[in-house]
């Protein structure tokens, strides 16, 4: 059984009869588990060749993530509604800017399935040594691997929120187990030199900030279920929080760890840092055990991303922007359609990427086309929150308001600084996906009747207190 749905963003939650709302535990699993993906395992030998000052980086990016993340818990407070930074977008900029959004996020959610179904297949490869050894075993697995988390997600949010629970669970523990009790490994003789660029120590860092900042794609996760989601002017922004905080200490303590354990010239040449500095710090078990998290890690990235791939333009249909296809719901009232297409794209472009390079190789350019397609929606957020603070804000209390604006601007700046730093041709990329996304506009207002193509009218409270 098939439902369309077609009803504000902004209505209200599900009632008795419907599906159960996800709680705090699952909105943070969604969180902590989209962001902590595939690139934490590698990320340490990319860092290792600029030496220890990357670690600094590290903090950069993670200050960066943490602004955007309190910006998605300022603008869910006031207006928890269903489809995140589409819904944010529209509600400040209207509807062309809230379909390019919706347009960009969607594309970065299911490329980025495809480039994390390229690193699963990887760290299996290095469990099952004959899977790297065939390309075609290679494509089947990674598609596999989209299909059967798509068909989870058309199960409903329940079921696709807590497998991420789960998997978040799985690999957050391992990796904090390498963070705190892999001290005991440390060394400080391991750093080396502090800066191997040759360059200044701000060109350095300024080196670390850009490879960092992709593995906090994510902060925006709890957002999009929007009323799918119990309580949520408190829950989303608690999960935004706490979600990426617990990526960002996973991230720093564990990266820290893994410098101090091996050599800085053995960790820039690794091919699995963590499960080198792993045998490092407890025996040779650890380095398989190690790969086997990985896969639990890509796993839970891949079912996050597929689940939002298909809450955002579902929320997009319900207020058509988006073909209504996307907006037909199955009886668990998972957008089943929309999911399977999304599904279905990841594993065309899982089978296309996979056509020249090694993995690595296709791993990096797809994860590219992601990461850019999704920065465009967090500046969408940040500046549409901005608008509300100083152009629509309602007269009432002062208290706070100063200092959100200062965040709500450091994170616009930061949004258009990381856009700026993924290189010529991965901007150009991105600017047209934009392009692109203006004829398609046109067609789908056509397509759903929807005449109006202006600033949504949408009714927010202000809600100044509760978030930092």
């Amino acid at each position: 059984m098939s439902t369309v749905i077609d009803q504000p963003t902004g209505a209200a939650a599900p009632d008795s009869d419907g599906p159960a709302p996800i709680g705090l535990g699952i909105s943070t699993a969604l969180v902590a588990g989209t962001i902590i993906g595939s690139g934490i395992f590698t990320l340490p030998a990319a860092l290792a060749a600029i030496g220890p000052i990357a670690i600094v980086g590290c903090v950069v990016s993670s200050i960066g993530a943490m602004l955007l993340a309190m910006v998605f818990a300022y603008v869910s407070r006031r207006f928890p509604a269903a489809g995140g930074p589409y819904a944010y977008a529209r509600e400040g900029f209207g509807d062309f800017m809230g379909f390019q959004t919706a347009w960009n996020y969607w594309i970065g959610a299911w490329v980025g399935v495809a480039a994390i179904s390229v690193s699963a297949v990887g760290y299996l490869g290095n469990l099952f040594p004959a899977l790297s050894d065939s390309r075609f075993a290679q494509i089947v697995v990674a598609v596999a691997l989209v299909m059967v988390l798509t068909y989870v997600a058309t199960r409903g949010l329940a079921a696709g929120g807590s497998l991420s629970f789960v998997l978040m669970i799985l690999k957050v523990i391992p990796l904090l187990i390498i963070g705190t009790v892999g001290f005991v490994a440390f060394d400080t003789a391991n750093f080396g030199p502090a800066n191997l660029t040759g360059g200044s120590a701000m060109t350095a860092i300024g080196a670390a900030v850009t490879l960092t900042l992709f593995a906090y794609i994510g902060v925006e996760s709890a957002s999009i279920p929007g009323q799918a989601v119990k309580n949520p002017t408190v829950t989303i922004p608690r999960a935004t929080l706490i979600g990426t905080g617990l990526a960002a200490v996973v991230y720093l303590l564990s990266t820290v760890a893994v410098f101090g354990a091996l050599p800085n010239e053995q960790l820039a040449s690794s091919e699995a840092p963590f499960a080198d500095a792993a045998q490092a710090m407890f025996g040779g078990w650890a380095g398989p055990a190690i790969s086997i998290v990985a896969v639990i890690s890509c796993l839970g990235a891949m079912n996050g991303l597929i689940l939002l791939s298909g809450q955002m333009p579902l929320a997009a249909a319900q207020e058509k922007l988006a073909p209504r296809a996307f907006g037909i719901v199955n009886k668990k009232s998972a957008p089943a359609i929309g999911l399977l297409i999304s599904g279905g794209l990841a594993a065309v472009m899982t089978v296309f990427g996979f056509g020249e390079g090694g993995l690595v190789e296709v791993y990096t350019s797809l994860l590219l086309i992601s990461t850019l397609a999704t920065l465009l929606p967090y500046l969408m957020v940040a500046a549409a929150e901005l608008r509300y603070l100083i152009v629509d804000r309602q007269p009432g209390p002062l208290a706070g308001v100063g200092l959100k604006i200062l965040i709500t601007s450091l994170s616009v700046l930061y949004s258009v600084w990381a856009m700026s730093q993924a290189g010529t041709e991965e901007v150009y990329l991105g600017f047209m996906l934009f392009l692109v996304g203006v004829p398609l506009f046109v067609l789908v207002l056509r397509m759903v009747g929807n005449r109006s193509g202006a600033r949504a009218d949408i009714t927010t409270s202000d809600t100044t207190t509760g978030v930092p």
